[in-house]
């Protein structure tokens, strides 16, 4: 039986300043392991979004079971959310 496919997502940082690490398995989005990925976005407040961790907190959602079966995790300063 294969592992399966999964996301984690881990978001630092404060209300003037958001970093957001991004790493999944399934690179393709196929909903099974399909190739590594990673990537960081960083936010900074605007004027439509000045709470920068709360934009990527609403970016990320919560840790949960996708549509297609991927399990997504997403911490919020070390905190499972």
């Amino acid at each position: 039986m294969n592992s399966p496919a999964w996301m984690r997502i881990s978001i630092s940082g404060s209300p003037t300043y958001a970093r957001m690490h991004t790493s999944t398995n399934d690179d393709r989005d196929l909903g099974y392991p399909s190739g590594d990925a990673s990537w960081t976005d960083e936010l900074r407040p605007t004027e439509q979004r000045p709470d920068a961790l709360a934009y990527a907190r609403e970016l990320a959602g919560v840790s949960r079971v996708g549509i297609s079966g991927i399990e997504v995790e997403v911490f919020v300063n070390g905190e499972r959310v």
